[in-house]
């Protein structure tokens, strides 16, 4: 259940308190990962030789699962920059200082500068130069709320927790063939030979979405793949409301999230080795970039056009 909490509450929160810490099961892990090889062993050897290593990702699981098509389009479209996307972008970038060093001076600038030290491989800062000026405006504004939200919310890490920020997460599965792979804005702890100790968090700059929960999922799978115990907790934060949606892991949550990813990757495996991806209409249809040669999405999106090529992808905010 997701809450505000001032900086004690949430981290009463992240630490579970009051509810005891799972005893690890020392052959999980291992039983994790011969289940998934084995349900790979037929995709993979579908396989041609040469292929490229097949990646499944939040991204990559969340579009597949909801449309092959979709999937198989959306790689050959170029990029297309959103305010919204800048905005996460931004927002993870000064979570990461907060978390590191304790410190936002001016938000804005402070969110570039980290951009310009990392090389902005996603162009951040050239679109938001290129916003109008009512965009820009809004967009700082906004910046400057969530980074409010987190230095007065969000606690500044003991040492002592082991904080990791943008921490890669990699499983290769069937000699490689097949990776696992994320990416975690926020780490606390280190795993244990007795209890689970550590706790993953999300950082999210729009509205909760359904599909944040099963992303975590994955992201402790992919925990529990790699260090060979599950972290005892994970969490998601709001940057924009401040509002904290925590859980414990289970078995139950490694499971379900382990058959999700496996029927992920299956798909993920068929669409590596050429077959035509299967089509299923869904409310996404409208801003495919594949919708022109896509029947059974016109018929759902009513119209043969995407509205991101037809100039709608974004609305103007109005007078600023």
């Amino acid at each position: 259940m997701a809450a505000v909490l001032d900086r004690d509450g949430l981290l009463r929160r992240l630490r579970g308190d009051g509810v005891p810490r799972p005893v690890i099961d020392p052959g999980l892990a291992g039983g994790l990962r011969d289940w998934l090889e084995d349900g790979l062993v037929e995709s993979v050897a579908a396989l041609a030789a040469g292929t490229d290593v097949v990646r499944v990702n939040k991204e990559s699981l969340n579009q597949v699962l909801l449309c092959e098509a979709h999937l198989v389009a959306g790689r050959s479209a170029p990029r297309v920059g959103t305010v919204e996307l800048a905005r996460g972008s931004m927002v993870d970038a000064l979570f990461r200082q907060w978390v590191t060093t304790g410190v936002i001076d001016d938000p804005w600038a402070d969110a570039l500068a980290a951009f310009e030290a990392d090389g902005d491989r996603d162009g951040v800062i050239s679109f938001v130069s290129e916003l109008p000026a009512a965009h820009q405006r809004r967009l700082r504004a906004e910046v400057g709320e969530h980074a409010a939200h987190i230095t007065q919310r969000w606690p500044v890490p003991s040492p002592a927790w082991l904080p990791r920020t943008q921490e890669r997460l990699e499983v290769p599965l069937c000699g490689g063939r097949v990776v696992l792979a994320g990416v975690i804005d926020l780490v606390l702890g280190s795993p244990a030979q007795d209890r689970a100790s550590v706790c993953l968090v999300e950082l999210k700059s729009g509205a909760r979405r359904i599909e944040h929960r099963p992303d975590l999922h994955f992201y402790a799978l992919l925990e529990a793949l790699r260090s060979g115990a599950p972290p005892f907790r994970i969490a998601t934060y709001y940057s924009g409301t401040g509002e904290l949606d925590a859980e414990p892991v289970g078995e139950d949550t490694l499971v379900g999230a382990l058959s999700r990813a496996l029927d992920g990757a299956i798909r993920l495996c068929r669409v590596s080795a050429g077959v035509e991806p299967e089509r299923h209409p869904n409310h996404l249809c409208a801003w495919c970039v594949g919708l022109p040669g896509c029947p059974p999405g016109q018929q759902r999106a009513g119209t043969d056009v995407p509205l991101v090529s037809a100039g709608r992808a974004e609305t103007d905010p109005g007078p600023a």
